[in-house]
């Protein structure tokens, strides 16, 4: 009677520990890192490509993880999505200077040459979106301390107007780079080859001309499974939305 009753508790109890016992021997993001790695390092690109894969869908987007996914779709032909993972990495990492290099190079092989921008761009663009964005924060805050507390010093004419318009051009500064910044902060990138462009949002619309995969385009509005977008020479044309992806999204595809 006695191994009945313990032969029952199993039939009931061990459904109920099977999915932790299952759990338990997935492997770890560290060993799904170290195995794509691994997979990376022999030449098994898409193997390599579906484990990161599996580590961002899991575990979230990083620097690390997206840098070796790109260098892997990089290494596997794949230009947009290697393209649009190098960008990815640096919305984490603006300043790293492998992935910045690395991203160069692969538009550099691909002839995904970038029209020549601005000194002022250049600078605005040195400086990353939050940054900017603390500006705002920071000369705001900065004025109403100053403003506050202005009657306990015994500050000149002379000196409060100089703070006062130093914060003001500190502040119209940081709007005008956090706007610009905001513009280019998501693109979305061609991740298939022969993407066309349309003139119109249906499968019969003619064709205005190829746009080339890696290539950054920014989603201007939507209609049923296409996009109306603008590429980086000001072109502007309706897009397949499967033919596109946006850097910036959550791993889940959301």
């Amino acid at each position: 009677m006695k191994s009945c009753k313990i032969a029952i508790s199993i039939i009931f109890v061990l459904p109920l520990l099977l999915p932790t016992m299952i759990q338990a021997a997935e492997p770890t993001s560290a060993e799904l890192f170290h195995q794509a790695n691994e997979a990376y390092s022999r030449g098994d690109y898409e193997l390599a490509i579906a484990q990161y894969e599996r580590i961002t869908r899991e575990n979230g987007f990083s620097a690390q993880v997206l840098y070796n996914l790109a260098g892997s779709y990089g290494q596997a032909g794949k230009t947009g999505k290697a393209v649009l993972n190098y960008e990815r990495a640096l919305r984490l990492a603006p300043a790293d200077s492998d992935t910045m290099g690395n991203l160069e190079l692969i538009r550099k092989e691909n002839g995904l040459f970038q029209s020549e921008s601005t000194g002022i761009d250049r600078f605005f663009g040195y400086v990353g979106l939050y940054r900017w964005g603390a500006g705002i924060l920071f000369s705001l805050g900065l004025f109403t301390l100053f403003t506050v507390t202005k009657r306990s010093f015994a500050c000149t004419r002379t000196v409060a107007i100089t703070i006062s318009v130093s914060c003001l051009v500190l502040l119209v500064i940081s709007v005008y780079g956090t706007v610009l910044r905001y513009g280019e902060f998501n693109p979305s990138v061609v991740i298939e080859p022969e993407a066309r462009l349309l003139v119109s949002p249906f499968d019969a619309s003619a064709s205005i001309g190829a746009i080339q995969e890696g290539r950054l385009v920014y989603p201007l509005k939507e209609h049923n499974n296409y996009s109306y977008i603008q590429d980086e020479t000001g072109r502007k044309g309706w897009i397949m939305r499967t033919l596109i992806e946006p850097v910036c999204k959550q791993p889940d595809g959301s």
